[in-house]
């Protein structure tokens, strides 16, 4: 019989630990005051946990000079068929818990921290010889930007609902414009994974399996597409005009669109999220629900 994760807490010696968040890949409870322990999902690999540790090393390395914190992992191991790391643990609140309280120039200032951390993830020097996943299913790195994009949405459509395949396969046939160079894409950047102190944004958490070697700009596209009511319940119409605004003072407006179109298309195989299937089925299909907000096509 697989163990549970209360079980697993219990043969550690943290019965009863504190929950931090779960997502599609791990559960995260607390493990002491500087400690996380993060339990993969019954599956998980362990060979994929530990190359996940030494891409977060190499990541916090080469964002040491920048104003925020990401994930470090201190011990990966296996209890029973249930692999779990051990991770520092990194303060704040999550955005999505600030964007609850916060109201006026405070809410705006950490919008546009959210926005202006997002956009210098790029800067962080991960240098990869080709476009695609960090690790994991190496058969879709490609030599070029839309090689990828066109390479995952075919994989996307092999799982995704059916009533989405015609979308999907039809977004796939739209190309992005090629960046001179690829950059560190976290992918999964939105107000759950992001933590803030004092306003401003203190920590950026869960690079993993879907974090990338891509277009830079997809950072920043994702941030305020993850903005949506769907995604972002806590998000306001306010704070996505202010988004909006901020892609047009950036020059990220004419692709915003299209970029969209491929998060929700790429996303479609997320099937076990019902808040992100809807954002999907919204953006790809018209369906109705969550911000009528123009999407910057």
């Amino acid at each position: 019989m697989i163990l549970n994760d209360a079980q697993v807490l219990e043969r550690l010696g943290v019965p009863g630990a504190q929950m931090l968040g779960a997502g599609n890949e791990a559960s995260v409870y607390v493990l002491g005051p500087d400690r996380v322990i993060r339990i993969m999902k019954p599956g998980a690999s362990l060979e994929q946990a530990r190359v996940r540790a030494g891409l977060l090393g190499e990541i916090a390395v080469a964002a040491a000079s920048l104003p925020f914190r990401t994930p470090q992992v201190e011990l990966v191991a296996e209890l029973e068929g249930r692999i779990f790391a051990v991770e520092k643990r990194l303060g704040g609140s999550t955005v999505a818990e600030c964007l609850g309280t916060l109201h006026g120039e405070a809410r705006a200032r950490l919008v546009e921290s959210y926005l202006e951390t997002a956009s210098s993830i790029g800067a962080i020097p991960i240098d990869r010889a080709k476009f695609g996943p960090l690790f994991g299913d190496v058969g879709l790195l490609a030599a070029t930007w839309n090689g990828f994009l066109k390479a995952r949405l075919a994989l996307s459509a092999t799982t995704c609902p059916q009533e989405l395949r015609e979308a999907v396969r039809a977004v796939a046939e739209i190309e992005l414009t090629e960046p001179e160079r690829g950059a560190l894409v976290h992918l999964d950047y939105f107000p759950g994974n992001v933590l803030a102190e004092k306003g401003t944004i203190s920590a950026v958490l869960d690079f993993g399996a879907s974090s990338i070697i891509g277009d830079a700009r997809m950072e920043a596209w994702s941030a305020v597409a993850y903005l949506d009511a769907e995604i972002s319940p806590m998000a306001r119409d306010s704070d996505r005009l202010q988004a909006m605004d901020w892609l047009g003072r950036n020059g990220l407006l004419a692709e915003y669109g299209r970029a969209k179109n491929w998060l929700a298309a790429y996303w479609s195989f997320a099937i076990d999220d019902a808040a992100l299937m809807a954002w999907c089925r919204r953006v790809l299909l018209g369906q109705a629900g969550g911000s009528s907000l123009p999407r910057g096509r």
